[in-house]
């Protein structure tokens, strides 16, 4: 029987459960693997994961490995967030592919591990691993823009025994994440030498929109002097402290503050803490660079990962809701809910208005103070108001309504204010009920927002 092309994802385009139109360009998914330590009997177990950016939803994806002649088989099995997102995975050969009939998203982690033969005599103690020909699509079969991030196989050392001494090339093997976003990240930069880590004589980690240095963040590691160095806009100068330093460098485009570096048999691991200026705002490669020696032996610039430099959205408010919002009676306990998109506390001033119209007088008007930590009942005139503190059980009254029992409580972006409010006998009809909040000064609010009606009756 001919053997069916490994082409899955573009088979099942065809027949119609996935389409294969594109997406937009700021949503993208990194399949990466990771270095791998071998458990015996010449095997090297790989994790291979998935991060998306930008929102992005995979509910398929597809690649390949790609390796030398050390590595003589391979075998594969499926991560917990395929069997969570209840796809399969499939392999033929050294290639596979999750997929399933349903919509459900793959969670972002490890969702493959590849157990890798090695020869009994390889070439060298640490074998690259490629990961090619991604392709990923989402739920509704729109494909979404991949990046491959490479892999190593560790041996161990007796597994290296007997081996002919080799030249001393120097891997830039892989960066955590390897595709993210925000304005702060860790990152750590895993770097390997088939000999030795101390043949590592220099790194270099380069975030930009390309391969170039220029007004950039590009730092530099230097082995002998036992230092980070942070580059200048224009690459004339740099800024240095010790590899285990906290201390900030900073140029036009990001800053550096804690860094640490950590040495294996083979393997070099450099963390760097980096926040980054709005002004570096948008999609970044990430490139790594070694070089053993006098740096004639070196890897050259290669490509990791991205980053999605992204500004912090400034903060919203919003009226959420009032429980209950609808209803008739006398005397209810009423409950408000007002959120803000970065922090509760950011939640300066908080309104509810009973009236059956948009206007403050002789109406059943309440304003929250979060500076003042009070809560006010404001006269019939609206010219002033009675204060009292929030959680305060002590009545305040105008012509309309009278304020009981109070409280505030706040979560991470939620502020929720309950009162017991008596409502006057002359105050009968239908009222809508209206909530306002704001930030800061005042200037960045919700408006008056209508979230119910009830009838005092």
């Amino acid at each position: 029987m001919r053997q069916r092309p490994f082409l899955w994802i573009s088979y099942i385009c065809i027949v119609g459960l996935l389409g294969c139109s594109a997406i937009a360009a700021a949503q993208s998914v990194t399949l990466s693997l990771g270095v791998g330590q071998e458990i015996g009997d010449g095997s090297v177990v790989v994790p291979i994961s998935l991060v998306s950016l930008g929102e992005a939803q995979t509910a398929a994806i597809q690649w390949s490995l790609s390796y030398s002649s050390d590595v003589t088989g391979v075998t594969f099995a499926a991560g917990t967030a395929v069997a969570n997102a209840g796809k399969s995975l499939v392999c033929n050969g050294n290639a596979c592919l999750i997929y399933g009939l349903n919509s459900t998203s793959i969670v972002d982690g490890v969702v493959a591990t590849a157990t890798l033969q090695i020869s009994p005599h390889p070439s060298s103690p640490a074998v690259p691993i490629q990961i090619v020909g991604v392709v990923a699509a989402t739920p509704s079969g729109n494909s979404i823009p991949t990046l491959g991030v490479s892999g190593l196989a560790i041996l161990a050392p007796a597994a290296s025994a007997t081996l002919v001494e080799q030249p001393a090339p120097t891997t830039a093997v892989s960066v955590l994440p390897s595709g993210s976003g925000g304005l702060s990240q860790t990152f750590t930069f895993v770097f390997s030498d088939n000999q030795s880590a101390t043949n590592l004589a220099a790194a270099a980690m380069l975030f930009a929109a390309g391969p170039v240095a220029q007004d950039s963040c590009l730092i530099v590691y230097d082995r002998d002097q036992g230092t980070i160095q942070l580059e200048s806009d224009d690459v004339t100068s740099s800024k240095v402290k010790p590899v285990d330093s906290s201390a900030t460098l900073q140029n036009s485009q990001c800053s550096i503050d804690a860094t640490s570096l950590e040495a294996t048999s083979f393997s070099t691991t450099i963390t760097v803490g980096i926040t980054f200026t709005s002004a570096f705002a948008g999609l970044k490669n990430i490139y790594t660079y070694g070089a053993d020696g006098d740096g004639s032996i070196n890897t050259s610039w290669v490509q990791v990962g991205t980053y999605k430099v992204a500004v912090d959205a400034p903060a919203v408010p919003a009226a959420d809701s009032v429980l209950p919002n609808a209803g008739q009676g006398i005397t209810q306990t009423f409950t408000f809910v007002f959120t803000d998109s970065q922090n509760a506390a950011n939640l300066a001033a908080a309104a509810m208005l009973f009236a059956p119209l948009l206007d403050v007088q002789n109406s059943c008007y309440v304003v929250y103070d979060r500076n003042v930590g009070s809560l006010q009942l404001e006269w019939d005139s609206a010219m002033g108001a009675d204060v009292k503190p929030a959680g305060s059980s002590t009545p305040v009254q105008n012509s309309q309504c009278a304020i009981g029992s109070t409280s505030v409580t706040t979560t991470e972006l939620s502020t929720v204010i309950s009162l017991d409010i008596t409502f006057k006998g002359a105050y009968t009809g239908p009222k809508n009920i209206y909530m306002y909040g704001a930030d800061g000064d005042g200037s960045t609010n919700t408006g008056w927002v209508q979230k119910g009606t009830w009838d005092p009756r």
